[in-house]
């Protein structure tokens, strides 16, 4: 075919589809509205009752009224928490309700009306927990189709974490029982996790505020000679990779997570990853050095601000489990080995202070002051 003929060809047919899409039928469908969007919808309760809403949406304008019957579907959660890697739970029964199981689009439009969901009661939900309702579409009028996509909308519920954090500065913590404890030598795995609030950062040389960590060995720490001193950074010996050129703010929490996978060493900024380096599966000795919190190289390099939900994991937390459980994690979790919520403190001999693991292993943190300054937190 000559050239000319071609490309007059490949017009026509250019054309014809172009057509073809201007002229492509819609079918008729429904879908719950949000979930054309999001699959989960969240909603914060700070005083019950609260509520949210959502509506039942058609893909073509009603030429009738379409009746929409809806439901609570629990037997889904199990399937949407492995799918994303979620932990939800279904919260008690009876703290919550849909004020209607029926939505009415009516004829002529495209959206029904709104339908609410009501959170009554948040008096036995257990703290820390993310809780999670789904909502489905049951059945509606005239047999129109579903769209199975949008079926479903799960709402998730948010609830605040009261608690209280712990001054660093003067009031170091070390670890006194993981010294010469071959229980926590030789581990291929290994995350480190703390809350963090600043108040101020180090402004002399080598501009190193300390988080949690050993130095040298596996140590969370803000600044060095290379990094400045309002970023954060992971360092075992020669591994030191900075999290990311953006400063950390005063005045403001961040949760931190350090993971060696026994391939890596990784940093996590607020449950997202921030930075690593590859590594050539070394193991994590935490007994041969001191361990502390707020403070590193011979109880220096101090942290000015505030510390809470310290904890040490004898394993490599995946994202999801670092994103799902900042504010709060059951201290009978498979591989945590210390837990320092850092909301109370008990006098210690010496005039110093003393924070329990919660895990029952007996890693108590021991801190400098025979008063140490708290504050309240609030965490959602």
């Amino acid at each position: 075919m000559k050239p000319k003929y071609l490309i007059a060809s490949l017009f026509m047919a250019a054309f014809a589809m172009a057509g073809c899409q201007e002229t492509a039928e819609t079918y008729p469908a429904l879908y719950i509205t949000e979930a054309q969007v999001n699959t989960d919808k969240s909603m914060t309760i700070d005083t019950p009752p609260a509520a949210t809403s959502f509506t039942v949406s058609s893909s073509v304008a009603a030429s009738q009224d379409i009746d929409v019957e809806l439901e609570i579907r629990p037997d889904l959660l199990e399937a949407y928490n492995a799918k994303y890697q979620k932990n939800y739970q279904l919260p008690p029964q009876g703290c919550f309700e849909l004020e209607s199981t029926n939505a009415t689009i009516l004829a002529g439009y495209n959206t029904s009306s709104k339908v609410n969901f009501v959170v009554n009661s948040i008096s036995e939900f257990a703290e820390g927990v993310t809780y999670c309702v789904p909502v489905a579409i049951k059945s509606a009028s005239g047999d129109m189709t579903v769209l199975e996509p949008s079926r479903v909308l799960y709402i998730v519920l948010k609830t605040p974490v009261f608690s209280k954090a712990m001054m660093m500065g003067p009031n170091i913590y070390e670890i006194h029982s993981f010294k010469d404890n071959s229980d926590v030598a030789g581990w291929s795995q290994l995350t480190l996790e703390a809350r963090v609030y600043m108040l101020d950062f180090c402004h002399h040389d080598p501009y190193i505020s300390s988080v949690i960590g050993i130095e040298g060995e596996c140590l969370v720490r803000f600044g060095d000679v290379k990094v400045d001193k309002d970023c954060i950074q992971i360092c075992h010996e020669s591994y030191q990779p900075a999290a990311t050129d953006k400063p950390f703010s005063k005045n403001r929490w961040y949760h931190v997570a350090a993971v060696w996978t026994g391939s890596s060493w990784d940093l996590y900024i607020d449950g997202q990853f921030a930075s690593g380096v590859a590594t050539q599966g070394e193991t994590i000795d935490l007994s041969q050095k001191p361990f502390y919190l707020g403070a590193s190289y011979g109880r220096g390099r101090t942290l000015n601000g505030y510390m809470a939900e310290c904890r040490v994991w004898k394993r490599a937390l995946t994202q999801a489990e670092i994103a799902n459980n900042m504010n709060y994690v059951d201290p009978q979790s498979d591989g945590l080995v210390a837990y320092w919520r850092m909301n109370e403190w008990e006098p210690y001999e010496g005039g110093k202070n003393v924070v329990r693991d919660l895990t029952g292993h007996g890693y108590d943190a021991i801190g400098d002051s025979s008063k140490p300054e708290m504050i309240d937190t609030k965490w959602l």
